[in-house]
């Protein structure tokens, strides 16, 4: 082995050790892969612009969703087995996860409550609560209550949230 680095890379040498320098001529070989555009090269503007475009469709993926948790309550009103409370309870954790992205962020808060009421009470949720949740849900879809502040959102998820209070013991008035 030589002592000596080559003399075309750039080195630094050191008592101890010598850094070697090569060049990265790895980005001149990387294809690109980014929209030519110079405002979608960013990433976040990528993403925002991807959104964008799918905007169209985000109304009939809560409809779908809506349409889960319609049956699973359905089922579970029926039935009141632990298996369609679980059903029931991933329909309005789907929604809970997804209902902000979807433009509908007081929905979510509704669903996050039924899922609370799910966990605290499972089958012994009383089911007139259980449909008020369902309901709420559905009429702010319906009526496409989008802002944080609506009045009739804002109304419905601190009722619900005082109902589960009432109805579920020890639970705080965050939730």
């Amino acid at each position: 082995m030589a002592d000596q680095p080559p003399l075309d890379v750039p080195t630094e040498t050191y008592a101890d050790h010598i850094i070697l320098r090569p060049p990265n001529r790895l980005k001149a070989r990387v294809a690109q892969r980014v929209d030519p555009d110079e405002r979608l090269a960013d990433p976040v503007r990528r993403a925002e612009h991807a959104l964008t475009l799918l905007e169209n469709e985000f109304d009939q993926w809560m409809d779908s969703e809506i349409n889960a948790l319609e049956d699973a309550r359905r089922r579970a009103s029926i039935t009141h087995s632990t298996g369609d409370f679980e059903e029931l309870y991933r329909a309005a954790h789907d929604i809970r996860g997804q209902a902000a992205t979807l433009g509908f962020p007081l929905a979510g808060e509704v669903a996050d409550g039924l899922c609370t009421m799910i966990e605290r009470l499972a089958e012994a949720s009383p089911q007139s609560l259980v449909d008020r949740h369902v309901e709420a849900v559905r009429a702010m879809v319906r009526e496409d209550v989008r802002d944080r502040d609506h009045p009739l959102g804002v109304a419905l998820v601190r009722r619900l949230a005082e109902l589960r209070r009432q109805t579920i013991p020890g639970l705080s008035n965050d939730a």
